[in-house]
């Protein structure tokens, strides 16, 4: 499992530039609107999430949270609508609002 969040950590820093510039702040240093940058922050994974492009978020994940069990099912449920061979960052299918609240909750864990 730890081999291929690796994978898949270093595909994404890959292909960001291919990314919009939307990002989030949790667990990570925020990159401002004003300046998008598209490289990822060491350590950290670029996943996107919403239902629909248009409500789509960019927030950068510490990679020490990939293997947590809120984020496994959330990861689960994207490869179950998207299948494992994704091209690019990482698309979680859910509510902004609802994958704040799973932050929220790692981080106040700890």
């Amino acid at each position: 499992m730890k081999n291929l969040i690796r994978r898949i950590s270093r595909k994404k820093e890959q292909s960001l530039s291919m990314s919009p510039p939307r990002y989030s702040r949790l667990g990570c240093e925020e990159v401002s609107n004003n300046h998008p940058r598209r490289e990822t922050r060491k350590g950290c994974v670029p996943i996107m999430v919403g239902k629909c492009e248009e409500e789509e978020e960019r927030f950068m994940v510490p990679l020490g949270w990939m293997n947590h069990p809120f984020i496994v099912d959330l990861l689960q449920l994207s490869a179950n609508e998207f299948g494992y061979h994704q091209q690019g960052v990482i698309h979680i299918p859910c509510e902004t609002c609802h994958f704040k609240l799973v932050l929220e909750n790692i981080i106040s864990s700890k």
